[in-house]
């Protein structure tokens, strides 16, 4: 492992010896960067080792002319698109040694915040968090790979790269980074893959520049002290499809169960905003099953109905949250911790799974169409394990002026 770092140094004591050079920062710019794979791991024990490795090619948006409040706030020096390729065919699970070849190969698109830390001279070193799509060419239900259950999966990015001109309009980067990848439960097994990489690559201006404070925002500084915000949402939850030992019969309505297994989650809660950038909420939840738990008829049909941690007699389960906002301009980022008042959990037997938790959290985002509508996208999980992601919209109710 250490043999893979050696680069690292080398190549921040090459960044900090061309401090001279200075970048014309007000242009967007294109950036390829070869990848390197230093270690891989996934959920539920399944360690994975081999090699493996992939390239990116990102486009960045230069933020230096805009003025927005979040911007300059968090010092976004770009927003970035990178579309890349991880050939991760070398991999294998340790606990099945003749499993190389299980993860195939990996396309992404992801959306990232260039956040800028400290600067030593012209380098630059900064964080690189980031969110998008990605399509694995292998899953279990082609290639029986025990990890991912479908072929598009959501993607979570984040990482640290060392920035430094080296003319005014060409930079060298070096960078360390995780990528996470899985389906967010919508079709299971969704253990999910985690890379930990390392890059090194290039970026060069390009003749436009970056954009401005969009007039269209301005409306958004004006913002409610005091709020009430209500949201509704729809989603869905996977099952684990298996064909083993079941009759034609059974079989089938495994596979039709899927489109049953509808979730409906709903929020009525308080605002407060500290400033333009963040704010507090406290508020209750409510999630609606139209597909409970089956016990009555048979096994089978219970594992069409079983929802892992998320299971339920009941079709309503309650409870309160709070969490922070965190204030992009229109886009709005938040993440809730949750307190279960009403659920009529899955107890399972012990030592087969595990006991149900009385708390869980979600995370999400919401774009505000109007400076009161928003579309939100939540994620709902029980300790590590996600549950489903609902699709809906939220009313904003401002009681108060700043």
């Amino acid at each position: 492992m250490d043999q893979k770092f050696t680069f690292f140094p080398f190549f921040i004591f090459t960044c900090l010896s061309l401090q001279h050079a200075r970048a014309q920062d007000k242009q967007n710019s294109i950036e390829f960067s070869p990848v390197y794979g230093l270690q891989m791991f996934s959920g539920e024990g399944n360690t994975l080792k081999g090699q493996f490795y992939g390239v990116e090619a990102t486009y960045h948006l230069n933020m230096a002319n805009n003025e927005a409040p979040w911007v300059r706030m968090f010092r976004v020096k770009r927003i970035s698109f990178a579309a890349s390729y991880r050939q991760l065919d070398g991999a294998y699970l340790v606990k099945q040694p003749g499993s190389t070849g299980i993860l195939g190969n990996v396309f992404g698109l992801t959306s990232r915040l260039d956040i800028s830390l400290f600067n030593i001279g012209a380098t630059d070193v900064r964080v690189t968090p980031g969110f998008g799509f990605a399509y694995a060419t292998q899953d279990y239900y082609t290639d029986n790979n025990p990890l991912i259950g479908s072929h598009i999966n959501f993607t979570a990015q984040a990482g640290l790269k060392v920035v430094t001109p080296v003319s005014k309009t060409t930079r060298l980067l070096a960078g360390i980074d995780i990528y996470h990848y899985s389906n967010a439960a919508v079709k299971l097994p969704n253990d999910g893959v985690n890379v930990l990489n390392a890059s090194i690559g290039i970026d060069h201006d390009i003749d436009k520049a970056g954009p401005g404070t969009s007039q269209t925002n301005e409306k958004y500084k004006t913002f409610a002290k005091h709020s009430f915000e209500f949201g509704a949402n729809i989603g869905r939850r996977g099952l684990f499809q298996t064909n083993q030992g079941i009759s034609p019969a059974e079989s089938q309505y495994q596979r039709t169960a899927t489109s049953h297994l509808y979730k409906s989650g709903f929020y009525a809660g308080y605002t407060y905003r500290f400033n333009s950038l963040f704010g507090f909420k406290l508020g209750a939840d409510a999630i609606y099953y139209y597909t409970t738990l089956d016990t009555i008829q048979t096994i089978n049909h219970f594992y069409a109905t079983f929802q892992e941690l998320a299971s339920s007699y009941d079709r309503w389960t309650v409870g309160i949250s709070a969490g922070p906002d965190i204030y992009l301009g229109r886009v709005v980022f938040d993440i809730n911790y949750g307190q279960y008042l009403h659920f009529n959990a899955y107890q399972g037997l012990k030592g087969f799974h595990p006991d149900p938790p009385n708390w869980y959290w979600d995370f999400g985002g919401k774009y505000f169409i109007t400076p009161s509508f928003a579309l939100e996208a939540k994620q709902y999980l029980h300790r590590t394990e996600a549950d489903y992601v609902g699709i809906g919209i939220l009313y904003r109710v401002k009681l108060s002026r700043d």
